[in-house]
């Protein structure tokens, strides 16, 4: 069984602070290899949590800690209270709650008692010891070991205060310095939503080449079934073998569905059979009920409104070509969808610029109506080509969500030899920071 040191309950006052409420994302994690490294043994691995252990930050650290902790690694959580681990090889650190009346002060406490207990566990020596934090409240800990140790470190961040709300409060940001200096700092940066990179390879751009995608959007396991396309496309009044092209997100000009309204005439000049079905809502579905009238488009084209779940997933399994054609980026989920299915994406190079390859994984056109309408003609002209850039996406974001690559980017942080080997650029050497003020 893990081992548990109790700490004993402390009141404290601190400054006081308007504290708003932060969404956190949930992240799937899979079974992975279990076999230990020969070296991993004389690692340790500290993890620093503020958050919940029943929340979704719990949740990943403790699958992340079971894995590691199989593979040979000593495992440390230094965490408000224990978790419910059952390997001897974790070692739980439970620093107690505080009393403080705001956020701030709660975070400031944890800090100086977390980092205690630490340099009384780890007295003599930290030459193989990494630091995991978990969330912005465990930065001010792991930036102050850092300081006093050199101490690497990772982190695991589930959205970003930009994300979480505006920056109009002293506490907002207190808290984005301190993701800041997070994200500078880290060796290993994991995140579990595919905006909170782009946050902060905008905010951080030197941290991009040490971002990790640790999240798990799509549902996988809910493409694997068996239906025949032809059942659901006559759901939508669609016949079993008529091309269809599948649009899935707002109906608002960022995501560009106005622009597959006005390709259809060119698509219907060679595909007289083609149909389009578009998903979503916004502020240009009657807009485009007018553009349906105007172009004699009602017979081909099914405005659905909002779906959702199983229904979705079907109609993304029936669909021909998936058609992205935003004029800036926008979520990946209908390409990432897509691929799960195994159907091919026309996109925008606007869509996705750092997931879309051309002729790899999608066919990428110009947002406008010739080249998308042009697009979408080849691939349903080649009925091989279209198999190859969807077995490649498919591919990819199986590596992508693969949590045997997320634990080896671990180890490699770790500075841990291992025979599964990731191609992944070294990252450059991050200066040190200033110990955070706690």
């Amino acid at each position: 069984m893990a081992t548990v040191v109790d700490v004993e309950e402390r009141d404290i006052r601190a400054p006081k602070a308007n504290v708003k409420d932060h969404r956190r994302y949930d992240a799937g994690a899979s079974h992975i290899s279990e076999e230990p490294s020969s070296r991993a043994k004389t690692h340790v691995l500290a993890m620093f949590c503020y958050e919940d252990a029943d929340g979704p930050v719990g949740h990943f650290l403790r699958k992340t800690a079971r894995t590691i902790a199989k593979r040979g690694i000593s495992v440390h959580v230094f965490s408000r209270r224990p978790f419910e681990m059952d390997s001897p090889e974790i070692h739980l650190h439970p620093v107690g709650t505080c009393k403080a009346d705001d956020l701030l002060g709660q975070v400031h406490e944890f800090t100086r008692r977390a980092c205690n207990e630490f340099l009384r566990q780890f007295q003599s020596s930290t030459a193989n010891v990494t630091l995991m934090g978990h969330e912005w409240s465990s930065i001010p800990a792991i930036s102050l070991l850092h300081g006093l140790k050199n101490v690497g470190a990772i982190l695991s961040l589930h959205s970003l205060e930009r994300q979480r709300g505006g920056l109009d409060s002293g506490l907002s940001k207190w808290i984005e310095e301190t993701e800041l200096a997070g994200l500078r700092e880290a060796r290993l940066i994991l995140t579990h939503d595919s905006g909170t990179a782009e946050v902060a390879r905008n905010c951080v751009p030197q941290c991009a080449e040490r971002i990790v995608d640790a999240s798990q959007q799509i549902p996988m396991k809910h493409f694997e079934f068996r239906l025949d396309p032809g059942e659901i496309k006559a759901r939508f009044q669609v016949g079993p073998v008529d091309p269809t092209i599948l649009y899935i997100g707002d109906l608002d000009q960022r995501y560009g569905p106005e622009l597959l309204m006005k390709a259809m005439p060119e698509i219907l000049k060679e595909r007289p059979q083609a149909r389009c079905i578009f998903v979503g809502d916004g502020p240009l579905l009657w807009p485009l009920r007018v553009y349906s009238r105007y172009l004699f488009l009602d017979h081909v084209v099914r405005l659905v409104g909002h779906l959702a779940d199983q229904a979705l997933f079907e109609l993304i399994h029936s669909a021909d070509v998936i058609a992205v054609p935003s004029t800036q980026q926008t979520p990946w989920w209908p390409i990432e969808a897509a691929w799960v299915a195994g159907r091919p994406v026309v996109a925008t190079a606007e869509a996705a610029p750092s997931l879309l390859r051309h002729e790899q994984n999608c066919l990428l056109v110009e947002p406008d109506v010739n080249s998308l309408a042009a697009g979408i003609e080849s691939v349903l002209a080649d009925p091989e080509f279209a198999q190859a850039i969807a077995k490649r996406g498919k591919a990819q974001l199986e590596d992508r969500y693969d949590e045997s690559q997320l634990i080896v980017q671990i180890e490699q942080a770790m500075h841990i030899e291992q025979a599964m080997q990731v191609e992944r650029p070294a990252p450059s050497p991050q200066p040190s920071l200033c110990p955070a003020e706690v």
